[in-house]
């Protein structure tokens, strides 16, 4: 046997060859540590299904990870929906940037359901409702990033030209595409020479 084998044998992290009983001091913690664990397991259990898990990744990098929609391409469509203001509203083409959440809860809460909400502008009459989302919970970057990249998803399966499905994430008239993927361009390009404005 090895000295670290021996040595392990020793402190009775490894059994021997020949097993020697355990003391009853150690029997009698791990006895109580196995008691606890069981009866805390529920406990621990509830409470991280109650509450939700924090995601530390970026939430654009998360949207595109969960969505499989490129990052870039999320990115884009941020920028030219709502120059990257997670506040954004707009009711009817008339855009406001809101200077916080509070600020863009108090104006949805007096107004009609038809607003396109947040980064990615989601409309909520159209889509808040089909995915269960309310229009605060819109307001949360990560969910409206989220929330849009399943949309953009949507778009994206369909057939066609590249662009025309792109673009079918802002309009379902050609025109009103082409004027549309012409700023998702823009504001690509603006994207990746870090010129965000």
């Amino acid at each position: 046997m090895g000295l670290l084998k021996s040595r392990l044998v020793r402190s009775g992290w490894m059994a021997s060859a020949s097993p020697r009983p355990m003391p009853s001091w150690r029997a009698g913690r791990l006895a109580a540590a196995a008691i606890v664990a069981i009866v805390a397991l529920p406990l621990v259990c509830s409470r991280a299904s109650a509450q939700q898990v924090l995601d530390s990744r970026d939430p654009y990098v998360a949207a595109a990870q969960e969505t499989g929609v490129p990052l870039l391409l999320i990115a884009a469509i941020a920028g030219a929906e709502s120059a990257y203001h997670p506040w954004a509203l707009n009711w009817n083409g008339k855009q406001v940037y809101c200077r916080s959440r509070a600020e863009a809860e108090l104006l949805m809460a007096n107004d009609s359901d038809n607003v396109d909400i947040g980064l990615m502008q989601v409309n909520f009459h159209h889509w808040g409702r089909r995915l269960g989302l309310s229009k605060t919970q819109l307001l949360d970057p990560r969910i409206n990033l989220l929330a849009g990249a399943r949309i953009l998803k949507e778009s994206l399966s369909h057939s066609g030209d590249l662009w025309d499905r792109i673009g079918s994430y802002h309009s379902s008239r050609p025109l009103e595409r082409q004027r549309y993927n012409q700023e998702v361009y823009k504001s690509y390009l603006h994207y990746l020479h870090a010129d965000i404005r």
